[in-house]
């Protein structure tokens, strides 16, 4: 598990604190740093010169940091559409699958899908833990094994029967593309391009020199706690499956098994 998959399983408050907390300790400390061996007037010679520099090194980082949240909400949006998907598409190959004319052969692809249902739900908790899908993947092969041993009768066979091989291949697409999101992450070197950039730029305030001691520490607490944040609102939406704010799971799953219960009653 990935440190930002550790901070997600902590509460959210909690995860936004520590964060806030490491920001803050760092602006502090460093600057009490530079205080202490480099004073303030003779930083507060240079602020003309460092200002510019610093105007520069904050747009660069604030484009970066735009540039990584747009990447990951919209990676996060297709993973939500693509999870509303499998739900309204597992939907409709079970009612294809009922209304089958051969009755033998609908209520053993009936079976099969139930059975993959209950290992998909089964296994919803584990998927933003591991890679443990391969019960309800074997179930869904299982399925498309069963089709291809199945033969219509007659035209509308025939019609369904085409109906249900798209719609099990379109639950199967979105089934691999909902755990791919799972367990896609940004590249190592993004990460190091923010959080290096959040040093540097926070570092470089404390080379500003200010007439109100206190002034400067707020102004810089401020700034790195404003970085945690977004670093926070990254990790989140990085991890569509993880922590507060999350893709869910479909729910035509538990529509299905509902309706499927409602069948069997007498």
């Amino acid at each position: 598990m990935s440190l930002s998959a550790h901070l997600l399983a902590l509460p959210q408050w909690v995860a936004i604190f520590l964060l806030l907390a490491i920001a803050v300790f760092f602006s502090i400390s460093g600057f009490l740093v530079v205080h202490r061996f480099i004073p303030a007037e003779v930083r507060r010679i240079h602020n003309d010169v460092a200002g510019f520099v610093f105007a520069t090194l904050g747009t660069t980082y604030g484009v970066l940091l735009a540039f990584v949240v747009l990447v990951v909400w919209e990676q996060f949006n297709d993973a939500k559409a693509n999870v509303e998907k499998e739900s309204s598409v597992a939907m409709v190959l079970y009612k294809n699958v009922v209304a089958y004319p051969d009755q033998a052969a609908s209520r053993t692809m009936e079976e099969s899908l139930l059975k993959y249902i209950h290992q998909a739900v089964d296994e919803r908790h584990l998927i933003s833990v591991e890679p443990a899908a391969s019960r309800a993947v074997t179930a869904l092969n299982q399925l498309l094994t069963l089709l291809d041993g199945i033969v219509p009768d007659s035209g509308h066979e025939q019609i369904l029967y085409t109906q249900i091989l798209q719609n099990l291949n379109e639950l199967s697409k979105y089934h691999n593309l909902r755990h791919q999101a799972t367990h896609e992450e940004l590249p190592s070197v993004v990460w190091i391009g923010v959080l290096a950039g959040a040093i540097i730029v926070i570092g470089f305030t404390f080379l500003f020199g200010t007439e109100n001691f206190w002034a400067h520490i707020v102004m810089m607490s401020l700034l790195a706690a404003l970085i945690a944040i977004v670093i926070y609102v990254v990790i989140e939406m990085d991890h569509p499956t993880m922590g507060s704010v999350t893709i869910g799971f479909p729910e035509g799953y538990s529509r299905i098994l509902e309706m499927a219960e409602a069948k069997a009653k007498p």
